[in-house]
């Protein structure tokens, strides 16, 4: 694994202040136990005051069933909260389409259940963990030679229960952002493509498309922090209707890439450091240029 430095300014480090309070901002992060959150989590306490959930136990985590539980109970969690990231998964139990349908259902569930809450404690920004399945169709006319880009304004095109359950968390955050449930509440969705580093040996056997894929998607651990930074503290995120509502792919700054990250520099100044085809290049030119070393 490399080592991680913080490209974020000091600009933007300041910006972790809640604007006019001089104290941290205080953030509320589910599924704290996942391993998204196991490479946000340690970044996020540095900057803000920093309250963990999620249904299993960790370290400094307070387990608490976000879905099952009364939302009179749940108060105490979101209120004070600037911002609520949410990672929170369940994850579906077997292969049976129905129990994928179902198990997903339940996720939809807790995304709506956080941001109502979020909506009626006074919480200012949810910042929620999507992913490129929301649009994973595109993929195959992509690789077909009929589609050079996916942007986060393309039409949500799932081709899997999990996508279909992330692109209905982003109509229902755009629901709760337009104003029409009495505030605007500050959505913010972040598509994570890959958010690992890439072992060669898994695509030794494979198709060259599909270790092209992974390189295409690639966000390293900076970078995904930094995009994650950012969506917390960018002050104005309204778009040109005035709705604080936006879809952020989440890969870094990869040649290969096909999903557009132009809205995630243009609204909160994502500036991503790295690229799997330098980050990768020894492996790239074995198994795709047939470098033998």
């Amino acid at each position: 694994m490399p080592t991680y430095t913080d490209p974020l300014t000091d600009a933007t480090a300041d910006a972790a202040t809640s604007a006019g309070a001089g104290t941290r901002r205080k953030v509320l992060v589910t599924g704290a136990t996942g391993y998204i959150a196991g490479q946000l989590v340690p970044e996020l306490r540095e900057r803000y005051d920093v309250r963990t959930l999620d249904v299993r136990p960790g370290r400094d985590v307070e387990v608490v069933d976000l879905l099952g539980a009364p939302a009179s109970e749940l108060a105490e969690y979101f209120e004070g909260v600037d911002t609520v990231v949410h990672l929170a998964y369940h994850r579906p139990d077997g292969d049976d389409p129905q129990t994928g349908y179902d198990g997903e259902r339940r996720n939809v569930d807790l995304m709506q259940r956080v941001y109502q809450l979020a909506l009626d404690h006074g919480v200012r920004r949810v910042v929620a963990a999507s992913t490129n399945q929301a649009a994973k169709w595109y993929e195959q006319p992509y690789f077909a030679g009929r589609r050079d880009r996916v942007s986060p304004e393309d039409y949500p095109r799932p081709d899997n229960f999990y996508g279909w359950a992330k692109a209905a968390y982003e109509s229902l955050g755009f629901l709760y952002a337009c104003g029409s449930l009495g505030r605007l509440l500050e959505v913010i969705q972040v598509r994570i493509v890959v958010p690992r580093e890439i072992d060669p040996e898994n695509f030794a056997d494979q198709p060259a498309h599909r270790y092209v894929r992974e390189l295409a998607g690639y966000i390293s651990e900076r970078d995904l922090r930094q995009l994650f930074v950012r969506s917390i503290d960018t002050p104005d995120i309204a778009d040109e209707h005035g709705v604080p509502f936006h879809i952020f792919y989440g890969v870094s700054d990869n040649a290969r890439k096909f999903w557009s990250i132009t809205n995630a520099r243009e609204v909160i100044g994502y500036a991503p450091q790295d690229d799997s085809e330098r980050r990768f290049a020894a492996d790239i030119a074995r198994l795709l240029h047939g470098d033998k070393g």
